[in-house]
């Protein structure tokens, strides 16, 4: 299948992978953030924001700012405490300059689930909600990335567990919920592992208000994953069911949707199970349309040092797409299943590994999805390497 037909540009390809350089933007020292491990935002001057799940005063992760040129800002280190700690994820931004995210551990003390948390630009941060485990919601700081997604002045995001328990037999099956600015917290889905699948992940929005996302399958049921929509009402639609094996299992990140209604992704298991990784498989990145059919963009395998367990992808102006694999690549004493690489499917549906890391100061097991920006430049996280091994920001040229 040719991604001109998914995503429609009328821009040129961009350079061959040969052209592309790597440059390791900044390195984690564990006092100023260790371990980031989610997509990165830019603000109209080009400075990147995320988050550490570690590092910082309290070890507990931090929210950081990084310019252009490599110079990083704290805004804000995490205690554990009623504040919470080890943020998972994307964080979004207001037009005020407010950033929102959500952390793993921490706020309310009898449950420490996690909380979802506003950050004003002088650096002063509100916990806006709490989770209570149950029914509310419960975070995991295991959940590779999961953001928030902003309609109007409200927050929606998904939470892994709590909700209908049955899924692991105690924390639930996932939650979708929304907040407002005043902190008031409504619980608009509960999954319960059954044909709707379970533990969600992240959230994106069309222009019409729907949210979209998909599960990561469902102990209950046995699927491999869903892919659904939801009204902000709460009124969900499941618009694909895994059948699991060569079409992939178990979809993790966050989904591309183009205007058509197709959806593109990636799941963490299945396709090629020649797979030192997961006897299940290395993954696949897939599309699925508006009819509910799938078609396999590419299986992650061993041969080439192609990469396996791919992360979420991005977009460039172009319409080619770009991902990064946990493993895969280069295997060396570092990196017993590969350090990993980033790679591109360009339009024609031709796949180029731009980058494979060593393991060493460049970084290794990059995770979180890749942000593109205006010029064609690639930036991500590695959440191990770098010079203290604490992880670093990259950024791909072409």
């Amino acid at each position: 299948m040719r991604l001109s037909a998914l995503f429609l540009t009328a821009a040129l390809l961009v350079a061959p992978a040969s052209a592309q350089t790597f440059q390791v933007l900044y390195s984690f020292h564990f006092t100023d953030g260790s371990t980031p491990n989610g997509s990165l935002i830019r603000d109209k001057a080009g400075n990147l924001y995320g988050t550490t799940q570690l590092g910082g005063t309290s070890a507990r992760g931090v929210v950081f700012k990084l310019t252009p040129a490599g110079v990083e800002t704290i805004l804000y280190n995490f205690t554990g405490g009623a504040d919470g700690g080890i943020p998972i994820g994307r964080l979004v931004g207001d037009a005020q300059g407010n950033l929102y995210g959500i952390t793993s551990l921490g706020g309310d003390p009898a449950c420490s689930c996690g909380t979802v948390f506003k950050l004003a630009p002088g650096g002063q941060l509100t916990v806006l909600h709490a989770f209570l485990g149950g029914t509310d919601g419960a975070q995991n700081s295991g959940q590779p990335e999961l953001g928030l997604v902003m309609i109007g002045t409200d927050l929606y995001g998904a939470a892994s567990f709590g909700g209908v328990s049955g899924c692991d037999g105690t924390l639930g099956c996932g939650v979708i919920f929304k907040v407002t600015q005043a902190g008031d917290e409504t619980v608009l889905y509960r999954f319960t592992g059954k044909a709707d699948g379970a533990f969600p992940q992240d959230l994106i929005a069309d222009n019409q208000g729907n949210l979209y996302g998909a599960t990561g399958g469902s102990y209950v049921s046995g699927n491999a994953g869903t892919i659904f929509k939801m009204t902000t009402a709460g009124a969900m639609t499941v618009q694909y069911t895994f059948p699991g094996g060569a079409t992939g299992t178990s979809p993790r990140w966050r989904l591309l949707r183009s205007s058509t209604g197709t959806f593109v992704g990636v799941t963490q298991f299945g396709g090629d199970t020649n797979c030192p990784v997961a006897s299940s498989g290395c993954g696949v990145l897939y599309a699925v349309n508006a009819a509910g059919r799938e078609h396999v963009l590419h299986a992650f395998n061993t041969a080439s040092q192609d990469g396996q367990m791919p992360s979420g992808g991005t977009l460039d102006a172009a319409g080619n797409l770009y991902g990064a694999t946990f493993y895969g690549g280069i295997v060396n004493s570092t990196c017993t299943f590969g350090c990993g690489v980033v790679y591109q499917l360009t339009r024609a549906g031709k796949y180029n590994v731009l980058y494979r890391f060593t393991g060493g100061n460049d970084g290794w097991i990059p995770t979180g999805g890749l942000t593109a920006d205006g010029s064609g430049n690639i930036y991500g996280t590695a959440v191990n390497g770098g010079g203290s091994d604490n992880g670093v920001v990259f950024k791909i040229m072409p």
